[in-house]
């Protein structure tokens, strides 16, 4: 149901629909927004870009499913919501998969394969108590050499890791895309001289006849060898 009043704007962050390849989906909306090719690779930078602003909701939809149809994922915010510094969160996408709980075997026991149990000789081993070193002093060729470990610290939980003098933020690009347009549903997306037609393949006329049926076609014969059965020691009796 449609709230009367209300407008949404098209945001874009650069992500494309499951099946589809980057390259295709820079190409349609290349032909749908009538843009060179610097403008639609700007759309690609991992921000939220809005496409269109301040649109009714059956408007908004229409644009909706056109861009995902050429494998462009768009979500619809509320006019003016969208801004560099506060992109609503989005739920993640549904991919048909779920995560098993930690700690869980991933593999079911009949997939499990059984490592095969290998036996070795520890009646020459030892253990020496702890603490104690495992090379004895003629075995030791070289002093140890010192080890520096840095004084390193370890951030607490869900801290961040970057200062806030240490961070920047991506410029955001200008984009002119208030003369673009969409193409109707069903019109083809290449004008006709974009099209590209196979070239026609000659084929060579065959000159063969069919031979009556029955013809030996020369086929190499199998030589069959016949069977004479040994019946001397074979008799009828009266």
């Amino acid at each position: 149901m449609e709230e009367s009043g209300k407008t949404f704007d098209i945001v874009f962050r650069g992500d494309i629909v499951l099946g589809h390849s980057l390259d295709t989906v820079k190409q349609r909306l290349q032909q749908l927004f009538k843009a060179d090719t610097a403008k639609i690779d700007a759309l690609f930078i991992g921000r939220p870009v809005p496409l269109k602003r301040n649109l009714d909701e059956a408007t908004a939809k229409k644009y909706q499913a056109v861009l995902q149809k050429a494998g462009a994922e768009v979500s619809l915010v509320p006019a003016g919501s969208q801004t560099p510094s506060a992109a609503p969160q989005r739920p993640a996408p549904v991919r048909g998969l779920s995560l098993a709980p930690v700690g869980s075997n991933l593999l079911r026991p009949t997939e499990r394969s059984k490592a095969p149990v290998v036996n070795i000789d520890v009646s020459t081993l030892s253990l020496r108590p702890a603490g104690e070193r495992l090379l004895d002093s003629a075995e030791v060729k070289t002093a140890p050499v010192p080890v520096v470990a840095p004084d390193f610290d370890l951030a607490a939980a869900g801290e961040d890791l970057i200062r806030a003098e240490d961070r920047y933020d991506l410029p955001l690009p200008e984009l002119d895309i208030e003369d673009w347009g969409l193409s109707e549903v069903g019109e083809p997306l290449l004008k006709p001289e974009e099209q590209s037609r196979p070239a026609a393949v000659k084929v060579t006329e065959l000159t063969v006849d069919l031979a009556p049926v029955g013809s030996d076609l020369g086929q190499i014969k199998r030589e069959k060898t016949a069977v004479v059965p040994d019946v001397s020691r074979l008799k009828l009796e009266d």
